[in-house]
Formats: C-alpha cells, structure tokens, sequence
C-alpha cells in the first residue's frame, strides 16, 4: 500500500510540473501560454463534437474560453476558494485514500497533503470547479440589486415584440387512415344534416395518436403536430361547424373549429417576471465580461502553433 502511495505522490508531482511548465496559470507574470499540445487538443476535441476541424473563429473562440478559464482560475485561487470548498476537499481527500492512504490518517490531514502535492491544480474536476465558483461569484455580485418597474416597463417597451401571443385556434379533428378516407365525404355530409355538433362522431373515426379535442394552439404548434397544409387550412376553416376533408402528414380529417382567437401584444402583467428574469441574466453575463475583460487586460496571450493551421 505504501509503495503505491508513493508511486502516486511521484506521479502527482510530475503532474505538477507539467502543469506548471505547459498549462502554465496566469498570475505568476503577465503572461498566459496556450502551449501547442493544449492548442491541438482543443481542435481534437472540437473536431469529435462537430465532425469536422474547426475554423478560424471557431478556434478564436475555444482560445478565448480557454484564457478566461485560466483567469477565473487565478482569481479563484487568489481569494482562497481552493481551501473552503467541500467539494474539493472531498475529491482530494477520495484520491488520496484511493490511491492507498493509510485508514488512520485524518481527512484533514489527506487534504493537507493533496495540496502540498499539486493535485488542486492539476485535478479537472477541481480546476472546473473552481472556475464556476468564480464565476457565480462575480455574477452574484449583480443580483444585489433588484430591477425596478421603470427598468422593467422600460424593457418590455423594447421587447414588445417579442411578447406577442400569435394567433390560436382550439379545434376536434377526426380521423381517416388512407384506407378508410373515402368515408370522411359520406360522414361529413351526414353530420351536417343531422346538425351535430362537435363531440357527436368521435366514435365514427379511426383510432389516431392525437386525441380528436385539441387544446388552443398557434399554426406553427398545429403545423408540428399534423403537417403545415393541415395547419394553414384549418386556421382558414370558418367557426362553430364541421369541415374537411382536411388532409395531413397522416391521413384525412374532419374538423370543427370551437374558437380563434387573433394575435395579441401580451399585458405587462403577464410577462413581468419573464422580463425580470431576462433583466438580470443579462446583469450577470454583463458582470462576468467586465471582469473577464479586466482581467484580459493585465495580461498577454502566447498562443505556440501546433503546425495544424491558423
């Protein structure tokens, strides 16, 4: 057990200085180095989860996340985040006991020797932590205030237009399979002239997936559920009497328009607290650039080519 325990305190050492040397943290100078072995795994990376290499602003961008991260992570570390997380506590602390720790040895003491070895710096999962943390601090930071009703009818005055409930229809359908299509003419004509009404012939239809009542809904949630022709003739059906034959992605239907309501502008009482919570997510990824953009500022980005492109 001892043997492995030092094998890994050799091995988490070397990590350290590989970290130190190649993923080197800002804040020890002014400079950040995105070394060429860190500049080819972002391309292999992005490359596995698009299929293809990235472009040029792609890679601008992954660069971009790839310094912000290693300056949130200074940030973190420089106001002691590192030592009061009972995350990273736990996961040094679990390393360490699975790499062979003596059982007698105290968390405390497993924690106190992770640090010593460098494994808070060259761990992912603490790194990644780290830099959340950071960054949910910073945006905290903008959520001391509350927007105003001003700030919020100022907002929404902006944004009328996106708070616009498009026009919706409320309808029963019923159901022809293609085999059976011939028969919606006959039972059309029939339920006109015994004037029936829109629950009357629901048991006259074939089975479907949809039930024949459906909810107030736009033309676009209609067109998802039953094909866009379907859509745009049923939203130009008259109200309050049977229509079709209705064709659509499945089949053929009859369909009785109960309502239509038309578009509307939504009140400012309706959205009130959409526009809030739009108000201060944007307060929070302002907070988060402004800093990021501080921090950028104090120091230089070295990218090393990996001879793989721009």
């Amino acid at each position: 057990m001892l043997r492995t325990l030092a094998v890994f305190v050799v091995l988490g050492a070397a990590l350290f200085a590989f970290d130190r040397l190649l993923l080197r943290v800002p804040g020890e100078g002014e400079l950040v180095v995105i070394p060429a072995q860190r500049l080819a795994e972002l391309r292999r990376l992005a490359a596995a989860r698009d299929g293809s290499p990235p472009g040029e602003a792609e890679l601008a961008a992954l660069i971009r996340a790839e310094v912000d991260d290693r300056l949130l992570l200074r940030e973190a570390r420089a106001r002691g985040l590192d030592r009061d997380d009972p995350v990273i506590f736990r996961r040094l602390v679990q390393n360490l006991r699975f790499a062979g720790a003596p059982p007698e040895r105290t968390d405390a003491s497993l924690f106190e020797e992770a640090i010593a070895l460098g494994m808070d710096r060259t761990d992912p999962v603490v790194r990644r932590r780290l830099v959340q943390r950071m960054q949910l601090m910073i945006e905290a930071s903008a959520l001391a205030r509350e927007p105003d009703e001003a700030e919020l009818r100022a907002r929404y005055e902006r944004e009328r237009d996106q708070h616009v409930r498009p026009a919706q229809v409320r309808i029963t359908q019923l159901y022809f399979s293609a085999q059976h299509a011939a028969r919606a003419p006959e039972l059309l004509r029939q339920l006109r002239a015994e004037g029936a009404g829109a629950d009357a012939a629901t048991a006259r239809s074939d089975p479907f997936l949809h039930p024949p009542e459906q909810p107030l809904q736009s033309q676009r949630d209609l067109a998802d559920r039953f094909g866009s022709e379907f859509a745009e003739q049923v939203f130009a059906l008259p109200v309050g009497r049977w229509s079709g034959p209705v064709p659509s992605a499945y089949g053929s239907h009859l369909v009785w328009v109960h309502e239509r309501l038309p578009e509307q502008t939504l009140p400012f009482e309706q959205v009130r607290d959409p526009l809030r919570y739009g108000l201060l997510a944007e307060r929070r990824a302002e907070a988060l650039a402004r800093v990021l953009d501080e921090l950028r500022a104090r120091v230089r980005v070295v990218v090393e080519s990996d001879g793989a492109g721009p």
